[in-house]
């Protein structure tokens, strides 16, 4: 399994919903308003070709792998426990 950030930015029709589903079933902590961890058995580039499904034409997205443990202040709820499972 590898670690993945993914950010996003939806730009004109937002439909946060398709996505944030996505990532739900994919056991994703949503850290930030925009910004997921995530625990995948694929490459950076498979997520992101995965995720581009959940989102439209003129949004962005980024995945990066990481492997050192991340840091953070004021996470949102649960993003502790989900880096303590999971890196």
């Amino acid at each position: 399994m590898a670690l993945f950030v993914i950010s996003y930015d939806l730009i004109k029709r937002k439909d946060y919903q398709t996505l944030w589903d996505e990532l739900d079933r994919l056991n994703g902590q949503k850290a930030l308003n925009s910004f997921y961890l995530i625990n995948l058995n694929s490459t950076a580039a498979q997520v992101r070709d995965h995720f581009k499904d959940f989102i439209d034409d003129d949004d962005r997205l980024i995945v990066v792998e990481f492997s050192k443990e991340p840091k953070f202040t004021k996470a949102l709820k649960g993003t502790t426990k989900w880096i303590e499972e999971n890196v």
